[in-house]
């Protein structure tokens, strides 16, 4: 379960003259949840002050509208579906103004360009996993060469936030075009590249830049999609990894055979950019013609005063993005290099890391004008809930799964491939899982029930490896294992997505995201921190007491090398006695993951469930 897994949310169908059910008090919800129809909430919500500067969105000449009013004025809300939201900031406008103009032949012409996009992306991607050990054993004397991967995965996550802010202020084309130059200069660089310092520069601007593309391409198809069939066209941008899968790792082979991993990566960076113009093109004339309409002003250019600027770091809200940025970062990249206790740098970093977010804590609940994110929806049941589940899945994800293709290859003995084959099944199989999930989700008009069918299959799934990950066991159970992984956990991620747009508005839509993917991440490094601290203690602890004539020397060669484990046949002693090792280490990741999964339970029900067909979020032609 990568960090790409962003599959469904937000979305908006007409809520004219409907009358929703509600038994619940308004004190059971929060004040930004009340505005759309969630089930089991009351007639009318209060809105505090603070909301009221951004509560315009749910009504119009200026009175704030909440979405479970009883009945609203169909005439009123056509006149709303047909202007932009004035209060809105800019890329918001600009996003709205493009549905406005779009024909349902321009629209459907964009979503075929959105998957040339997702095509590009992950074979590229396809291309370049299948190559990097190559370039990294032409580097293999740096020693910088980890760092600099797990630096440049840290900023990915962490710079979400402030690209959110970037696409919000400015528009979605402008923050597409700024990400495909990124993730092209850093595919351009790692082929060109004669020495680790350019190395190290290349992997920081592909990194930001192909998983901030595939977060704004994310931010589009929202845009683009009522929250009714989100899931569905979320769906469908991922389906072309059921190509690049089978396709991408022959191409890779045949450029690195025929002639080398350079070309490889050129050819990447070509195919990403030329395939990544067309949506830019479509979305960019869409907005000229919105200007040529009178839908969008022409900014006009504005004198660099000591107020303008004022004005400006207060719109864009630059203090909160530059806190917020610099601590996560200074937090995050001492964890995931593994500070330990005696390096005062590394903790003086992450203490001022801390510091800085609770500074922007502070900026961002008493002097934001425009905050990242709104405390009140921060703290919703929903965005809280939605949030606390995506930490505990890919916790528990990256405890089951860090060293499971290592696992299959000593243990049973399967090769490179077939080990990729079973280890792939979550990627794979939540592509096809995913379109189920959508159209059962657009046919109930409900997501809440689909997370509570999951829930136990999740972790049936994982419980179930406790007993199946085992030596003796056949290989079929532990496919089985996988599949009710997958089933259970890309359905979660689905619903939880889902929840978390229900209960925002257009312009909040970006940085709930953004927030949501940073979860993940954190989960992610929780649970690879985790499966590592519990990996390291008990597989040379194990091999010590199995093989007791081995010196410290080659125990700690034999733990760190898959290539001389391997190199043991089966049935050899010493091939046994590291088998054993694997099965006690792995049993105890297992059992981890499988009592952490029980805490989804509780995430799942935080939430409350929406009608998602009356969600009023986008404006114009949607999918």
């Amino acid at each position: 379960m990568s960090e790409h897994v962003e599959l469904g949310q937000l979305g908006a169908a007409k809520l004219a003259g409907v009358t929703p059910n509600y038994d619940d008090s308004p004190g059971n919800m929060s004040e930004r949840e009340s505005r759309v129809p969630l089930l089991g909430s009351p007639g009318t919500s209060r809105h505090s002050d603070e909301e009221s500067r951004d509560s315009d969105h749910y009504g119009t000449s200026g009175s704030k509208r909440s979405a479970t009013t009883t009945v609203l004025d169909a005439d009123s809300d056509e006149e709303d579906d047909n202007n932009v939201t004035s209060d809105a900031q800019g890329g918001v406008q600009q996003a709205d103004a493009i549905n406005l103009v779009w024909s349902r032949s321009a629209l459907i012409l964009a979503y075929c360009f959105i998957f040339l996009c997702s095509f590009a992306q992950a074979l590229q991607w396809q291309i370049l996993s299948n190559l990097t050990p190559y370039v990294t054993s032409e580097f293999s004397s740096h020693s910088l060469i980890p760092t600099i991967g797990i630096v440049s995965s840290v900023l990915s996550g962490v710079l979400k936030l402030p690209i959110s802010k970037v696409i919000d202020a400015w528009g979605r084309p402008q923050g597409l075009a700024a990400m495909i130059v990124l993730a092209s200069i850093g595919l351009i660089l790692m082929a060109a590249c004669q020495d680790v310092k350019t190395y190290a520069a290349a992997q920081v601007f592909y990194q930001v830049g192909i998983s901030g593309f595939s977060y704004v391409l994310d931010i589009i198809i929202a845009d683009t999609s009522s929250l009714k069939n989100r899931t569905l066209a979320f769906a469908y941008s991922n389906t072309p990894n059921l190509i690049t899968t089978f396709i991408g790792p022959p191409i890779a082979r045949a450029f690195y055979e025929q002639s080398s991993w350079r070309w490889g990566f050129a050819f990447s960076a070509i195919l990403f950019f030329v395939l990544s113009l067309p949506i830019l093109t479509i979305l960019m004339l869409n907005a000229r013609k919105a200007r040529r309409l009178g839908l969008l002003k022409k900014k006009t250019k504005k004198r660099w005063t000591l107020e303008y600027l004022q004005d400006s770091l207060k719109e864009y809200d630059v203090i909160g993005v530059l806190l917020v940025t610099a601590g996560l970062t200074m937090v995050f990249v001492p964890f995931s290099l593994g500070t330990r206790a005696e390096d005062q740098a590394g903790l003086a970093v992450l203490v001022t890391g801390l510091v800085l977010l609770v500074a922007f804590a502070f900026h961002e609940r008493y002097y934001a004008t425009r905050p990242v994110i709104a405390f009140s929806l921060l703290f919703s049941r929903n965005v809280a809930g939605s949030c606390f589940l995506s930490i505990i899945l890919f916790v528990a994800y990256n405890a089951w799964d860090s060293y499971y293709s290592s696992y299959l290859q000593v243990v049973h003995g399967l090769s490179i491939t077939q080990a990729g084959y079973i280890d792939h099944i979550y990627g794979f199989g939540s592509c096809l899982w995913a379109i189920l999930v959508g159209y059962l989700i657009r046919v109930t008009d409900r997501y809440k029930w689909l997370a509570w069918a999951a829930l136990p299959v999740h972790i049936l799934g994982g419980t179930a490896m406790i007993f199946f990950r085992r030596p003796d066991t056949h290989v079929s159970l532990l496919v089985l294992c996988q599949v009710l992984i997958t089933i259970g956990g890309s359905t979660l991620v689905v619903c939880d997505q889902m929840a978390v747009m229900a209960v925002c508005s257009h312009e909040e839509l970006a940085s709930v995201m953004a927030v949501l993917l940073l979860a993940a991440y954190v989960g992610s490094a929780g649970g690879n921190a985790l499966s590592g601290a519990i990996w390291n203690s008990t597989l040379p602890k194990a091999l010590s007491e199995l093989l007791p004539n081995l010196s410290p020397r080659e125990l700690a060669a034999l733990c760190s090398d898959i290539t001389k484990q391997l190199s043991y046949p089966m049935g050899d002693p010493i091939r046994d006695a590291i088998i054993t090792a694997y099965d006690r280490a792995q049993v105890r990741m297992c059992i981890t993951g499988a009592f952490i999964s029980l805490l989804e339970i509780v995430a799942v029900a935080m939430w409350k469930d929406a009608i998602v067909s009356q969600v009023k979020q986008v404006k114009g032609k949607v999918i």
